[in-house]
């Protein structure tokens, strides 16, 4: 791992930011830019997105870490916090694997990463307010 902590700009390793490159840009090329419009109107499937990557999800990792990890606030918290704000675009990856819709799965990625830049650094903050100070939020401060 030394040797890979070479190729760093800042805090963004070059291996790995070449290597999402490389997954993604296959899935990427498939989209038809001019059909994603069309994913934008099913409302129904824009607010089950939103409910399972703003609700859902962090509910669920808000779960699991107490359930899972109660003796260890630092590790609740970063599950929680993957939970908050998880990397989506991997999902073009597990889409594309999974055989999905690449329209479907371009226009929602790009749904919730607007989403996630207005919204993510909310969450944390509002998250630590429902939860005392001496549990897992207090391992961040």
């Amino acid at each position: 791992m030394p040797f890979l902590n070479r190729f760093k700009v800042g805090t963004t390793s070059i291996p790995i930011a070449v290597g999402l490159i490389v997954m993604m840009y296959p899935p990427f090329t498939k989209v038809r830019s001019e059909a994603l419009h069309e994913v934008f109107r099913n409302r129904r499937v824009l607010a089950l997105s939103l409910a399972q990557n703003w609700v859902i999800g962090p509910i669920l990792m808000f779960v699991l870490a107490i359930v899972f990890l109660r003796g260890f606030p630092e590790s609740m918290a970063g599950l929680i916090m993957i939970g908050l704000a998880r990397c989506i675009a991997m999902v073009i990856v597990w889409n594309e694997l999974a055989h999905g819709d690449t329209q479907y799965a371009a226009g929602l990625v790009a749904f919730n990463s607007l989403f996630q830049v207005f919204f993510t650094r909310s969450t944390p903050g509002f998250s630590s307010r429902c939860c005392p100070r001496s549990s897992i939020f207090g391992a961040l401060s």
